[in-house]
């Protein structure tokens, strides 16, 4: 049995490792392609993308985990069944359910290890990611102001500088017209001036020198003019930072205790704190389901009596959007108060489970591949 057992494991691990590899992959291509307008700015590193890829790594894993899990299973075992291997196992008096343990034994490391990366890891990355992508894109509007260019990327404000030495350390000439205040725009210009990042997303700030500032107030006559040797003024890209920065994920950010603190004040104030529930259960199903894959794919795998690649595909597929939908639909009927927000969380499971017993319970009785 341990000789079964290595051999079992070997099958399932291997392409376990090398789908999750390609999903991870293709998951950072995708979320790269979004943020293509930040991540392929001037003042961008390759230390910078290196980080986001450590940051995003738990949230991607918890996604490409379960997926490249059910692939595993059906490639795997599948294959076992294509080359008349498990009739051999079944003619030596090995059952199908004997079989199960493997599966179940991965499903549930992983289980364990997408319990600690949701509830932990991606909560920590999610967070982490958002103040790398604002740092960035902080970094992005320093490098992006050239010499003798009006720069209008920003929300009611445009800056000029005649001259910009170096990475946008020294501006020479400069101007900045603030239009934030309709009604009394802001007219400054410097000698000198340098751009200044901070954390947060209002940490960049315009350092200036002798300089003068003028404002006018478009309902009176009333014209202010005001001269200086030093001042800073807060450029303010909150809202850029948020309409730019594609990598949020508020609720994700969240830790569980952080849900429960959300959902508990939620209460308090008279909102509605389904919201938040269902976003920690709905970690807590996602992270369960390499469980109820094991349970459904094996039997699937062991029993099917096509042969062909394709179909193992093609069932992945069918069965991971057939769980996606599910969870969502039920998502949608717990934040609306039609399930308990526990229930919501897990029923998926509970249905792909109770498939995959009686998937299995009708491979044992008429036997494996004939």
């Amino acid at each position: 049995m341990k000789l079964l057992a290595r051999y079992l494991l070997k099958e399932l691990i291997v392409p376990l490792v090398v789908w999750v590899a390609f999903l991870f992959l293709l998951l950072f291509v995708m979320q790269f392609l979004r943020g293509t307008e930040v991540l392929l700015g001037s003042a961008v590193t390759l230390g910078d993308i290196g980080q986001l890829i450590l940051y995003l790594a738990p949230h991607f894993l918890v996604m490409a985990l379960p997926i490249a899990f059910l692939l595993a299973i059906l490639l795997g075992l599948g294959r076992l069944s294509e080359d008349r291997e498990l009739v051999a196992l079944q003619a030596l008096g090995i059952s199908p359910t004997q079989l199960l343990a493997g599966p179940l034994a991965i499903g549930a490391l992983l289980a364990g290890l997408m319990l600690l990366l949701t509830f932990t890891g991606e909560p920590w990355g999610m967070s982490a990611v958002r103040d790398l992508v604002a740092d960035v894109i902080k970094k992005n509007v320093a490098g992006d102001v050239k010499s003798g260019v009006f720069y209008e990327d920003l929300s009611d404000l445009t800056l000029y500088a005649e001259r910009v030495e170096g990475k946008g350390e020294r501006w020479t000439h400069v101007l900045l017209h603030d239009d934030r205040e309709p009604s009394s725009p802001l007219l400054v210009l410097a000698q000198t001036g340098r751009l200044t990042t901070g954390g947060g997303e209002e940490g960049l700030r315009l350092s200036l020198k002798e300089g003068e500032v003028h404002r006018a107030n478009r309902s009176t006559s009333d014209y202010s003019l005001l001269r200086f040797e030093q001042g800073e003024i807060s450029v303010g890209l909150g809202g850029s930072v948020n309409r730019k920065n594609r990598f949020r994920s508020p609720k994700e950010e969240m830790t569980p205790g952080e849900l429960l603190l959300a959902a508990e004040e939620a209460e308090k104030s008279g909102g509605d704190p389904r919201p938040f529930l269902m976003s920690l259960h709905n970690r807590l199903g996602n992270a369960l389901a390499p469980l109820a894959f094991a349970l459904l794919a094996t039997p699937l795998a062991i029993g099917r009596r096509q042969a062909g690649r394709a179909w193992g595909y093609l069932l992945t597929l069918s069965g991971y959007v057939l769980f996606y939908l599910l969870s969502r639909a039920f998502e949608q009927m717990g934040q609306q108060g039609k399930l308990p927000v526990v229930v919501a969380g897990q029923l998926t499971n509970v249905i792909f489970v109770v498939i995959g017993v009686f998937a299995m319970w009708r491979v044992s009785r008429s036997g494996t591949v004939r």
